[in-house]
């Protein structure tokens, strides 16, 4: 597979049409995409995985929650046999370790997080310590696996059991629910370019009043207004992006040999014609129009 440059969509497609700042924005929940974050915060002078929980995740949680009402924290879900397994068995096997309270932490934090046996106890784990924490008059959502579990006594009836393998899209999921519960101002917080574009495919549909993405990390960190450029793209354009995304090389999809996303996106942009064949790709999957879509693809 040729996997090309997949942030490019975003960095040189993108971003120059919407809004890009340092300053953080103000807003009422926060949906974080726990993997993310978790590579993100290493352990420091952590010695055990309680004191990882205790000392470095559950107080990264509580510092957000003082700026916001509700704080979601979505994991990746590890499937045998999936497609996605194939590429993260790619990126190289880590070391096994068991992930209890009183264990010892690994010297090699990112060598610990390639096994997904360590992946999948660990962000088990962590959300079972938020379980213990007193967040007050605040809102705490987790993800365990497949379930949803919540740290207050709000009903998380519409947010049922979900199958999503991959923390990008059942984000969203998340984002939904909290709009559904008037929370309109939403944050992202995630490195993944999937995110920004399942975001902005969906913008319209959520009914939310602003939605940010906080992306990065570093000096390349940003917060990317997704509400801005779900609004400056056209409707369809918009609604049919993860189409174009996965057709112009992703995780499991090779790209075009020597072509990349800005090549892909200045073509389309030259004949949007084939933007029916992505509509139809994403509303219709088995379409018994495939001559009308492949015609449209080829040329």
């Amino acid at each position: 597979m040729r996997l090309g440059t997949k942030s490019d969509l975003l960095s040189k497609c993108l971003e120059p049409l919407t809004t890009t700042t340092g300053d953080v924005p103000e807003v009422d929940v926060l949906v974080i995409d726990g993997a993310a974050i978790v590579n993100m915060l290493k352990p420091s002078t952590s010695r055990t995985f309680d004191d990882y929980a205790d000392l470095i995740f559950c107080p990264y949680i509580r510092k957000h929650l003082e700026t916001v009402a509700r704080v979601d924290i979505v994991w990746d879900a590890y499937i045998d046999n999936s497609l996605k397994a194939a590429t993260r068995s790619k990126r190289g096997k880590g070391i096994r370790r068991r992930v209890q309270g009183k264990n010892k932490i690994p010297q090699n934090w990112q060598s610990f997080l390639r096994d997904d046996d360590n992946k999948k106890e660990l962000f088990s784990f962590l959300s079972q310590q938020l379980a213990q924490q007193n967040f007050a008059e605040k809102v705490v959502v987790a993800t365990n696996a497949l379930d949803v579990l919540c740290y207050t006594h709000d009903d998380v009836s519409s947010l049922p059991l979900c199958s999503h393998e991959e923390a990008d899209t059942r984000i969203m999921v998340h984002v939904s629910d909290a709009v559904k519960h008037g929370l309109k101002r939403v944050m992202i917080r995630s490195v993944d370019t999937d995110v920004a574009v399942i975001a902005v495919s969906l913008f319209r549909e959520i009914g939310a009043d602003e939605l940010w993405l906080a992306f990065g990390s570093g000096k390349s960190f940003r917060y990317i207004s997704i509400h801005d450029l779900s609004n400056a793209l056209a409707i369809e354009i918009s609604h049919t992006l993860p189409v174009f995304h996965a057709f112009t090389g992703c995780d499991t999809v090779s790209s075009f040999a020597g072509k990349g996303k800005k090549t892909a996106w200045e073509t389309w942009m030259a004949f949007e014609d084939v933007t029916l064949a992505f509509s139809i790709m994403i509303d219709q999957p088995t379409s018994p129009d495939m001559d009308l879509i492949m015609a449209l693809i080829e040329r």
